[in-house]
C-alpha cells in the first residue's frame, strides 16, 4: 500500500480575496467557502501556484456570492447573549438570560427567557432555547400537517405519523414506507407559510421518492411559490 502523503498548507492571495491553500494527492482543485467566511482552496501538490491564483479570479463571482450569503446568514443567526434576538415562527423575540439550576427557556410576553447555570456560556443557552423549539414544534406542527392536509384533499394523501427532532442536515424528511414525516424543530424560526411549504415538500414524497419533474410538478400544485419559500430556507445555516 503506496504511503499517504501529508498535504501541505500555506496561503494564496488575488486581490482582496486571501485563501488557505491545501496540497495533496488529489487530481482536482476546488474552492469552499465557510460559514465563518473563509476561504479554502484544494490543490493536487504540483499546481503551479499562478494557474491557481487564475482560478482563484475567474471564481471571484461565485466567491463573492457566496462570501455575501454567509454573511446574511451569519447576520441572521440568533445571538445567544441577554437582549439578543432569536429568529421564531418569521418574527425575532427579545432573549432575556437568567441563572438557574438548567438549562431551559420559555415564552412570556412578546420574549423568550432562558435558564442556564451559566448565563454566559452560549452553548448551554442554545441548548435551553433549542429545547424550547422542541417542545413548541412538537405542540404547533401537527396543526399545521393536518391544514396542509386539508388544503390538499384531492391528492387522498395518508395521514402520516409526525415525529419532530433537532437536525444538523437537513428540514424535514420523509419514509414513504413507514408512513412517517419528520420535521426539524428548528423549522420555527421561519415563518408558517415555509414550515408548511417543507411539509408539502415531505409529502410529496408520498407520491414520488426522488426529486424530478413529476415532483416538483406536484409540489408547485401543492404549494405554488415553493421556489421563493424554498430560497428562505438555504439563507439559514444548520449547525
Amino acid at each position: 500500500m503506496a504511503k499517504r502523503v501529508p498535504a501541505d498548507s500555506g496561503n494564496i492571495e488575488s486581490g482582496d480575496l486571501r485563501v488557505l491553500l491545501i496540497r495533496s494527492p488529489r487530481r482536482t482543485v476546488s474552492l469552499q467557502v465557510n460559514p465563518d467566511l473563509s476561504l479554502v482552496m484544494k490543490a493536487p501538490s504540483d499546481t503551479p501556484e499562478p494557474f491557481l491564483r487564475d482560478f482563484l479570479e475567474r471564481r471571484r463571482p461565485w466567491v463573492e456570492r457566496h462570501l455575501a450569503r454567509m454573511a446574511r446568514i451569519k447576520a441572521a443567526a440568533p445571538d445567544w447573549k441577554d437582549g439578543g434576538r432569536v429568529p421564531f415562527l418569521g418574527g425575532e423575540l427579545e432573549l432575556r438570560l437568567e441563572a438557574g439550576p438548567r438549562a431551559r427557556a420559555r415564552l412570556s410576553e412578546g420574549k423568550m427567557i432562558a435558564t442556564a447555570r451559566d448565563p454566559a456560556d452560549p452553548e448551554e443557552v442554545r441548548l435551553a432555547v433549542e429545547r424550547l423549539f422542541s417542545r413548541e414544534a412538537a405542540a404547533r406542527f401537527p396543526a399545521m400537517l393536518d391544514a396542509c392536509l386539508a388544503k390538499a384533499a384531492r391528492r387522498r394523501f395518508p395521514r402520516p405519523e409526525l415525529r419532530v427532532r433537532t437536525m444538523r442536515s437537513r428540514w424535514g424528511s420523509c419514509d414513504a414506507k413507514a408512513g412517517v414525516i419528520t420535521l426539524n424543530a428548528r423549522l420555527l424560526r421561519f415563518r408558517p407559510e415555509v414550515i408548511e411549504c417543507v411539509i408539502m415538500h415531505e409529502l410529496a414524497h408520498f407520491r414520488y421518492r426522488k426529486h424530478g419533474p413529476r415532483f416538483y410538478g406536484l409540489l408547485g400544485d401543492l404549494c405554488p411559490g415553493y421556489e421563493a419559500l424554498q430560497a428562505e430556507l438555504a439563507e439559514v445555516y444548520l449547525e
